[in-house]
């Protein structure tokens, strides 16, 4: 009884480990930098300047629906 949790605990921390080292076996094994979405194509391929204008659109989009709730009638029912 005691051998099998002690198989069944060092399983587990041998499964921690390797999962937990992952990232560390990856990031030593190189610093090859290939843009995939570049694959296939001449090198004329550029991509425009990032820009945040996306991310305010959702917080415009939030806010509207946030805003819009605080306007709803509390008294209305299903039946309206």
């Amino acid at each position: 009884m005691m051998k099998q949790m002690k198989q069944k605990l060092l399983g587990i921390v041998f499964a921690a480990a390797f999962l937990l080292f992952q990232p560390a076996v990856l990031l030593a094994a190189g610093e090859e930098t290939t843009d995939a979405r570049l694959e296939g194509y001449l090198n004329s391929v550029t991509f425009p300047a990032s820009s945040s204008a996306l991310t305010w659109l959702i917080w415009a989009v939030l806010a509207a629906i946030g805003i819009g709730v605080m306007f709803k009638n509390a008294r209305r029912t299903h039946l309206d």
